[in-house]
């Protein structure tokens, strides 16, 4: 929480005059995952004048330099009222198989997906 409370305006306004200047770093792609939290960006009330948005944020997961790398989190409400948070992500076939198979396990109470798998 100190690094957070650390971040002032001031620190923010000095970090963007030095990425103006010296150029913007970029991240290494090599064993890297990236997330963001778009949750409170305001993406739902955005208003076309096609009424109330459905759903609001980025429009694939994995965008940017190297596809595949990049995640958002985006606020999401069911058709019960209640909210909640979408994470859309990026995985080969067979890894989001199997994937979808310890997922439903999980969910369904059927096994341990860390022990039976």
């Amino acid at each position: 929480m100190k690094a957070k409370a650390d971040v002032t305006e001031e620190y923010i306004r000095s970090l963007a005059d030095l990425m103006v200047i010296k150029g913007r770093s970029h991240f290494t792609a090599v064993r890297t995952y990236v997330v963001s939290d778009v949750t409170r960006a305001g993406f739902e009330d955005v208003d076309f004048g096609w009424g109330k948005a459905v759903y609001g944020g980025p429009a694939k997961g994995g965008v940017g330099v190297i596809p595949g790398v990049i995640s958002f989190y985006v606020p999401f409400t069911n058709k019960k009222g209640e909210h909640g948070i979408i994470v859309p992500f990026c995985l080969p076939a067979p890894v989001m198989e199997r994937f979808m198979t310890q997922l439903h396990r999980m969910i369904n109470n059927n096994t341990d997906p860390l022990t039976n798998v």
